[in-house]
C-alpha cells in the first residue's frame, strides 16, 4: 500500500517551492509510494473495477472494452453475503439466476435469455469448468474462494469456442499476495445453517508468496429431509522472481457428502391451487432412504506469464479435473389423474469425470505508424472422459395428503388396477468430448479509436459409447467463429461501441437415428455506451443488442425425435451502474428488457416466448457507511412476467424481493478488538412464497424463502 499523505500540505510545498526557490525544505521529506496500477488480477475493492481480461484475454480498461460486461467485486459478494454463485449474480443486468429456486446443487445462469443446460456457461481463471452437460456430473465453486466475477456478455466462441449465445461468467480465484493478510469467518443462520471459513496469504520471501483459503459449511435447507454439507480447500504458490515471471500453481480440493436437494413441484399445486390447496415450499418429492447426492472434485491448476522484451509476451493456462459424483433420486413426474397421488420416478448415476484444458497464448505488443497493436495468437484444447453408470426406473406413487409413498423400482408406470413389473433399467456408458482450437486477435488503437478484430477455428468432438450393449455414437464438426467490434473514447470519459459475434454451442439432442443433432450457432449485434467520470473507477452502461440462434432444435410433432430446424430470436436493452457517490455511499442499479421468441418452429411454438426468460429484471443496492463503525445494505430485485411453458399456456406473476445486511465494526468500539466485526444478511426480507421459473408447467421451482445468516468474523 502506498504511504497516506495530506494533499493540502503537499500543494503549499510545492507552491512554495517554485516561488521561493532558495527556501530550504530539509526538515521538510515528503515520500510518495507509488501505487501499484490496477490489473484484472488485482485484488478488488468497493463495488468498482477498471479493467477486465474476459472480453479479450487481455488485461483491458473497461471504458475501451467494446463489449457489455458486468464485474462483482470481492466487497459485493462479502457485503451481500452471497453464499453460492447464483446469488452473487443476482445483481448483474442481463443475468437471471435462481431459476432452480433456493435447489443450489449447481449454478444456475441465464443470459440475455440462454442458459446453458444450467451447467454449461461457467469458466474459471480462463479456461472452462469441466462439466459434462449430458450427465449429473457438474462442477461447483464456492464464492468463498473468488475474487470477482466478470459476466461477459453476448456470443464470445471467437475466444472460447464452445459457449451459449448469451455470454458466459468468468470466475476469478484468490491469488497469493506479497503481504500478510488473512480472514477467519464464523456463521450461523436459520435452516440450521453453519458454517466456518478463514484465508491466509502472506509472503514467503521476495520471490514467493502463498494462500490457502477454506471453508465448510452445512444446512439442513428450506426442503423437507434434506441436508446440505461442503467441505473446501485451496492452496495456492505463487512465484514471481522478477516483473517479467510469474507462476502461479493452485488446487481447489470440494467435497459435498450431502448435495441437497434438486427437484420440482407441478405447476398445479404451485402456480394454481390443486384441490384446494398449494404443495409447501419446502414439498419433498423424494424418498429418503433412497435418495442422495455426494460430490467430489479435484482442480489442479498453473498459471505462467513471461515477457521476453517490450513487443513479446507469453502465457499458459492449464487445468486437470477430476471429479466423482453419487446419485440417486425419486422425483415427481406430474399428478396421477384428479387424485392427490404423485407419480414419481428414479435417476441413478455414479459417475467418475477426468479432464483436462490448456490455453497457450503468444501477445506481440507493437505499432505500425500511429496504430498500436496488441496481437494475441492462441491455441487451446479441452476434453473429458466421463465413465458412468446410469440407472432408472418407475417409483411408488406419493400420497401428498399422508406423505406416504414406496421404495420398490417398477418397470411400468402406476396405473390402478393394473399389474406391473418390478425391475430397474441400468446401463454403463463412456462419454468423450474434445475442443480444439486456434484463434488470432488484433487490439488496435489509433488516437481515441479502438478496434478488435478476433477470429478462430475449432474441432469439436464427441463420442458415447453404451457400454453395456456396445453401442457407440459420434459426431466431429469444424467451425469458425468471428468477432469485431469499435469504439471511440472522448475526453470527458464517454465511450460509445459497436460489435457483432458470433457462437457456437453443441447440441444434446437426437435425431431420428439417435445422433446428436448439428451444434446450434449465434449471431450477435450490439451498440452500447459507456461512461465513466474521468478520475473514478465509477461505470455507467447502456447496451442494445440483437441475438439470433441458429439451428435450434424443435422435436417433430408426433415423434420422439428433433431436426435442426428452428431459431431463437432475442433482443433487449440492459443498463448499468456501479459507483462511489460518496466515500461513504456506494449502489449498485440495473435494468434489463428481453424479448425473447422462437421463429421457425415446426413444434407449433413459433413465435412463442422460451421457457426461464422473464420479460424484464430490475435490481438496486445501496450501501451507506455510518459513524461508529455500523454500515448497512439494502436491496431490492423485481423479477418480471415470465411463461411457464414453451406453448404460452400458462404465465407466471412479477415478484419483488428485498434483501438487506447491516454491520458493525467492533474495532471502533473497543481498540482491543480492532480487526472483528458482527454482519448480518437477510435475503428475501419479506419471506415472499414465489415461483422462481418453470421447465413447462410439469415442472416448477420453489423460489428460496427467507434466510438470515448471522456472521461474526476477524480480518488482520
Amino acid at each position: 500500500m502506498g504511504m497516506p499523505f495530506n494533499l493540502k500540505r503537499s500543494a503549499l510545498l510545492c507552491s512554495l517551492a517554485l516561488a521561493v526557490p532558495g527556501l530550504s525544505m530539509a526538515e521538510e521529506t515528503l515520500t510518495v509510494t507509488a501505487q501499484p496500477a490496477e490489473t484484472a488480477d488485482s485484488p478488488t475493492a468497493g463495488y468498482t473495477v477498471k479493467t477486465s481480461k474476459g472480453a479479450t484475454k487481455t488485461d483491458r480498461p473497461l471504458i475501451t472494452t467494446g463489449q457489455s460486461v458486468s464485474v462483482v467485486t470481492r466487497q459485493q459478494i462479502e457485503d451481500q453475503g452471497a453464499m453460492d454463485v447464483n446469488q452473487a449474480l443476482n445483481y448483474s443486468s442481463g443475468v437471471f439466476t435462481n431459476f432452480a429456486g433456493a435447489a443450489t446443487r449447481y449454478d444456475t445462469v441465464s443470459l440475455r435469455g440462454f442458459h446453458g443446460g444450467d451447467v454449461d456457461n461457467t469458466f474459471l481463471d480462463g479456461l472452462r469448468l469441466m462439466t459434462d452437460g449430458g450427465s449429473y456430473n457438474a462442477l461447483q465453486v464456492d464464492p468463498w474462494f473468488l475474487e470477482r466475477i466478470d459476466v461477459i456478455k453476448g456470443p464470445s466462441s471467437a475466444l472460447y469456442g464452445q459457449t451459449v449465445p448469451g455470454g458466459l461468467v468468468m470466475m476469478t480465484s484468490k491469488r497469493p499476495q506479497f503481504s500478510q493478510e488473512g480472514h477467519f469467518r464464523l456463521m450461523a443462520g436459520n435452516n440450521a445453517t453453519t458454517g466456518a471459513a478463514f484465508d491466509y496469504t502472506n509472503a514467503l520471501n521476495d520471490q514467493w508468496a502463498f494462500r490457502i483459503t477454506g471453508i465448510t459449511r452445512n444446512s439442513d435447507t428450506q426442503y423437507d429431509h434434506t441436508r446440505e454439507e461442503r467441505y473446501a480447500i485451496a492452496p495456492s504458490l505463487l512465484w514471481q522472481p522478477d516483473s517479467d515471471t510469474s507462476l502461479l500453481l493452485k488446487a481447489y480440493l470440494q467435497k459435498d457428502p450431502s448435495g441437497g436437494y434438486h427437484g420440482s413441484v407441478p405447476g398445479e399445486g404451485s402456480i394454481t391451487e390443486h384441490h384446494g390447496q398449494k404443495l409447501s415450499n419446502g414439498f419433498y418429492d423424494g424418498e429418503s432412504a433412497i435418495d442422495r447426492f455426494k460430490r467430489r472434485e479435484q482442480i489442479y491448476s498453473y498459471e505462467f506469464s513471461h515477457r521476453f522484451s517490450d513487443t513479446w509476451a507469453f502465457r499458459s493456462n492449464a487445468s486437470y479435473t477430476h471429479s466423482n459424483v453419487d446419485l440417486d433420486q425419486v422425483y415427481q413426474i406430474g399428478w396421477l389423474g384428479d387424485s392427490d397421488l404423485l407419480d414419481r420416478y428414479y435417476s441413478g448415476e455414479r459417475s467418475s469425470l477426468d479432464a483436462f484444458a490448456i490455453d497457450n497464448q503468444l501477445e506481440a505488443d507493437f505499432a505500425t505508424g500511429d496504430v498500436v497493436h496488441t496481437l494475441v495468437l492462441g491455441a487451446d484444447y479441452h476434453q473429458y472422459r466421463n465413465k458412468l453408470w446410469d440407472a432408472s426406473a418407475y417409483v411408488d406413487p406419493l400420497d401428498t395428503r399422508t406423505g406416504e409413498g414406496g421404495t420398490q423400482f417398477w418397470q411400468t408406470a402406476y396405473a390402478p388396477g393394473t399389474a406391473r413389473v418390478p425391475g430397474l433399467y441400468a446401463y454403463n456408458q463412456t462419454r468423450r468430448y474434445y475442443q480444439a482450437g486456434v484463434y488470432l486477435q488484433d487490439d488496435m488503437a489509433w488516437d481515441k479509436w479502438h478496434m478488435t478484430l478476433s477470429g478462430r477455428y475449432d474441432r469439436l468432438v464427441a463420442k458415447s459409447t453404451n457400454d453395456t450393449t456396445a453401442t457407440s455414437r459420434r459426431r466431429s464438426d469444424d467451425h469458425i467463429s468471428g468477432r469485431a467490434s469499435l469504439l471511440y473514447a472522448f475526453d470527458n470519459g464517454v465511450s460509445p461501441y459497436v460489435s457483432y459475434s458470433q457462437a457456437i454451442t453443441p447440441s444434446s439432442l437426437p435425431d431420428a437415428n439417435g445422433d446428436l443433432l448439428k451444434p446450434t450457432t449465434a449471431e450477435q449485434y450490439e451498440a452500447g455506451i459507456k461512461y465513466q467520470p474521468p478520475g473514478s473507477s465509477d461505470m455507467y452502461s447502456v447496451a442494445v443488442y440483437d441475438l439470433t440462434q441458429k439451428d435450434v432444435g424443435n422435436r417433430i410433432v408426433n415423434t420422439s425425435f428433433y431436426e435442426p430446424v428452428g431459431k431463437v430470436h432475442s433482443r433487449g436493452l440492459e443498463l448499468e451502474a456501479h459507483n462511489q457517490l460518496t466515500p461513504r455511499f456506494s449502489t449498485i442499479a440495473n435494468y434489463s428488457v428481453t424479448r425473447v421468441r422462437f421463429k421457425d418452429a415446426v413444434d407449433g411454438n413459433n413465435g412463442h416466448t422460451p421457457y426461464v426468460t422473464p420479460n424484464q429484471i430490475a435490481s438496486l443496492w445501496a450501501h451507506y457507511k455510518f459513524d461508529y463503525g455500523i454500515s448497512t445494505g439494502a436491496g431490492v430485485r423485481y423479477l418480471g412476467k415470465q411463461w411457464a411453458d414453451n406453448e404460452n399456456t400458462t404465465r407466471l406473476p412479477s415478484v419483488t424481493l428485498f434483501d438487506a445486511s447491516v454491520r458493525a465494526d467492533l474495532g471502533v468500539w473497543n481498540s482491543q478488538l480492532k480487526g472483528a466485526w458482527l454482519q448480518v444478511n437477510a435475503n428475501n426480507l419479506t419471506d415472499r412464497k414465489y415461483v422462481a421459473a418453470c421447465y413447462g408447467t410439469g415442472n416448477c421451482y420453489w423460489g428460496a424463502e427467507r434466510a438470515v445468516v448471522a456472521t461474526v468474523g476477524y480480518d488482520f
